[in-house]
């Protein structure tokens, strides 16, 4: 008999946890944040060509490349 009220004990706290957590979760709404637009060809890199010398040194470049640019500011 005890172990039947504690599982109609526990089923009860499950199901208001289920229905706090689905209330709170239609609450929020996620922010959409668009796709950042094309501007510049260098957001996309050329394909690598050539040796894997070559290949590593074209991504080295590419990657200072990237690394020098300012930091893109987010408007919030």
């Amino acid at each position: 008999m005890r172990t039947l009220f504690s599982l109609a004990a526990l089923l009860a706290v499950l199901a208001v946890v289920a229905l706090l957590v689905k209330k709170q979760l239609s609450a929020v709404t996620v922010p959409s944040v668009p796709p950042p637009a094309a501007e510049s060809p260098a957001q996309t890199p050329p394909p690598l060509r050539g040796s894997p010398q070559q290949q590593l040194d074209q991504f080295r470049q590419s990657l200072n490349e990237a690394l020098q640019q300012p930091p893109r500011k987010i408007d919030e």
